[in-house]
């Protein structure tokens, strides 16, 4: 089972509010790319590293590489306007000879190698694997006006989460289909789902939470602390 991880890092962090993007900032030491590359190459079924890197600014993805990346090869491609186009951009850079891929965001940085590796073997099983989390808060369909208008039975919802796994190929005839359909999806499973192509799910952790706030920064810090002196 050959893996290239797409490690999607090109997002401008519009709602992070800081002059820098959200994956440079600094978290427990080091950026947060730098957490989630680490994880990547701390697991032996990873064969290639591939960061989808801000258009026309590569330059700090590269020194983060340089300094916390020393197992697996990364090639750095640039990303498009949305994070569909990013991660096309990141499949189109998989080596030839690999055939399976690992979509993972790079503002998820606590994710952990075990984890990596669950949803790898899952999808290969399945074909294609995601990491959620079960819904556990109860779920108000409201109206336009903020009222609500029922509620949602949450036993079969889940929140997805990254990485995303999948046979190359199914995503490449995943993207195929959206470019002549004009789909726009917000993940990879939301285009493997259109597709036709089954979805197997592996239960993450809260803490592989998607750093979007600085509030949420300063959640991922308080873990990091946490987990140093458990």
């Amino acid at each position: 089972m050959k893996i290239s991880a797409i490690i999607v890092a090109a997002g401008a962090g519009i709602r992070f509010g800081a002059s820098i993007p959200k994956q440079f900032f600094a978290l427990g030491g080091r950026p947060v790319l730098a957490w989630s590359l680490e994880a990547f190459d701390r697991s032996s079924l990873i064969n290639e590293l591939i960061v989808v890197a801000p258009p026309s600014d590569e330059g700090p993805a590269i020194e983060i590489i340089k300094k916390w990346v020393h197992r697996v090869g990364v090639k750095v491609v640039q990303g498009g306007s949305t994070r569909q186009e990013s991660v096309k951009s990141g499949l189109d850079a998989v080596d030839h000879g690999i055939e399976w891929v690992a979509v993972h965001d790079a503002a998820r940085p606590l994710v952990t190698p075990t984890q990596i590796e669950a949803v790898c073997f899952m999808a290969q099983e399945v074909g294609a694997a995601i990491l959620a989390v079960p819904v556990r808060d109860t779920v108000k369909v409201v109206d336009e006006d903020g009222l609500i208008i029922r509620s949602q039975d949450r036993s079969r919802l889940y929140l997805a989460q990254t990485p995303q796994v999948c046979r190359k190929e199914y995503l490449r005839s995943a993207y195929k289909l959206a470019e002549v359909k004009g789909i726009k999806a917000t993940d990879e499973a939301g285009l493997l789902e259109v597709s036709g192509v089954a979805v197997g799910v592996v239960e993450g952790s809260p803490s592989n939470f998607k750093i979007t706030t600085q509030e949420d920064l300063m959640m991922a810090e308080a873990l990091i602390t946490l987990f140093q002196t458990v």
